[in-house]
This record gives C-alpha cells, structure tokens and sequence, in this order.
C-alpha cells in the first residue's frame, strides 16, 4: 500500500511541527533494509516508525523489532501491524527521554530535528550497526575525514567510538510531503572507542572550544578560547606541554587521537 493510501486509510496528516515526512520511495525502503543486513535473530530499534511502512519490512525479516513512536495519531495503524506481527513492540513516548532497551541494530528514518542527539544516545549503547536516514549536511559531518571540509567535532566525537559510511544521498521527492532540506543514508558500525577520554562532556567541550576556530592553528585557536569554558591559565600550561608540531597544526587537521592527547592534557592540568 503507498503512503498516500496509508494516510488516506488511516485518516492521518503528516504534523510539521514534529518534522513528520513519510519515506515514500518503496525501492528506497528496500535498499534501507538491505543495508542492515538483517538475521532471523535480531533485534531491531526503530525510532519515528509513523505510518509503518518502513516497520512491516524490519518485521518481515528480524526475530523483533522495537519501534518508539510519540505520535499518538499513528496508534491505529501500528496496532494493526502489531495484529500481524507479534514480534512487533511499540513503546509510546520521546525518543530522545525514552529508555532505549537493548538491541542488536537500529533502522530508522530520524526526525531530523532531534537527530543528533538521538545518535549519540544510540552510541551509548552497545549495537552492531544502524542504518539512518538522516539530513544530508548531518551525513556529511558524521561521515567526514580529516581535513575535509565537514570535519569537525561531531566527525571526531561519533568516529572515537564507530565507523560511518555515507550509503546514498537521497532528493528530498523521495518523501511524502517533500522536506525543505535534501537527506542521505548512513551507515553506522559500533566499534570499540579507538582512544579513552577522561569524561566524555568534556572531551565534547574542548571539542566545541577549538572547532569554533577550525582554521587557525592551535596554539591560536586556544587563545581564542572563551573564559567560561576553559581558563586561559589552563590552556597556556596545556600548550606548553604539547609538542611544537601539534600546535601549529591547523584545528581541522588535528587527528580523533590527538585530540584525545589534548583533552587528557587539559584535564590533567586541571586537576594539578
């Protein structure tokens, strides 16, 4: 059944003010499936299901799917597929506040309005790969390398602990109704963290600090640095303790594991 005859069905409207755009693409749809490489034993996350269409095919081939939905407008229609499928679990409230419970994988077409913070939450659980569709500027920044021109602190933080692939990027007539911004597809693949960090707001503080000013080296881009955030005596005793090559290295240009070298730096100077 296509999206417009769910919705018809169904008597749903899409809610902009949740940022709500059905995947209309079936072959897309398929293609996201595919990209999970899902077994007959897994358990599947899916955050934002709505209309369903993409949770009647996660359901077709994995043990269980778990789909959070805050919309209650699509209660109707995901009962139904319950009816059908029992291996299908609906938990009803925020992604973002809700518990997520463990799962091998995650499918999902994200709000995009709160996708960010919805992947560093799955990153704090341990999973074998998510597949997400997501805005495409997003896409880019979590998939970009070294001194690409979208590398920056979510690169760095997202990469410290997975490996991320742009799958496709997709036009923005793929949706139902079509969104303002063009979207992609990403692969993300739970890895060990590839370096520790004392404490991972912080890590992601002097992330912000130093990216605010990606084009100056580091030594200037502590300078630079506001008060309020990292004391200028701190970061002065930090540079000094870094060697010379790291500190004349553009921020863009400074590794993950440098910047793991940094942050372990500022936090021990911190502590004395």
């Amino acid at each position: 059944m296509s999206t417009q005859d769910l919705l018809t069905r169904y008597g749903l409207r899409p809610d902009k003010k949740l940022g709500q755009h059905f995947l209309a693409d079936q072959q897309l749809l398929e293609r996201e499936l595919a990209y999970a490489e899902l077994r007959p034993g897994d358990t599947v996350l899916e955050i934002g299901p709505g209309i369903g269409n993409l949770t009647v095919l996660l359901a077709g081939q994995a043990g269980k799917v778990i789909a959070i939905e805050r919309d209650p407008q699509f209660k109707k229609c995901l009962g139904d597929l319950q009816a059908l499928h029992p291996q299908l679990e609906v938990l009803w409230g925020d992604a973002v506040e809700v518990a997520f419970p463990p799962f091998d994988k995650a499918v999902a077409n994200l709000p995009y309005q709160v996708a960010l913070p919805l992947i560093f939450k799955l990153l704090e659980r341990r999973f074998e790969r998510a597949v997400l569709m997501v805005q495409r500027d997003l896409a880019r920044r979590l998939g970009a390398r070294v001194g690409e021109s979208g590398y920056g602190r979510l690169s760095v933080a997202v990469g410290r602990r997975a490996e991320v692939e742009v799958l496709e990027e997709v036009d923005r007539q793929a949706f139902y109704p079509p969104p303002e911004v063009e979207s992609a597809l990403v692969r993300i693949e739970r890895t060990r963290p590839k370096f520790s960090v004392p404490d991972e707001e912080f890590f992601r503080m002097v992330l912000e600090a130093f990216f605010r000013n990606r084009q100056e080296t580091l030594a200037q881009a502590a300078q630079a640095i506001r008060e309020r955030e990292l004391p200028q005596p701190l970061l002065a005793k930090t540079m000094g303790r870094l060697p010379e090559k790291l500190r004349r290295k553009t921020v863009c240009r400074v590794t993950p594991a440098e910047f793991g070298e940094i942050t372990w730096a500022l936090w021990k100077s911190r502590l004395g």
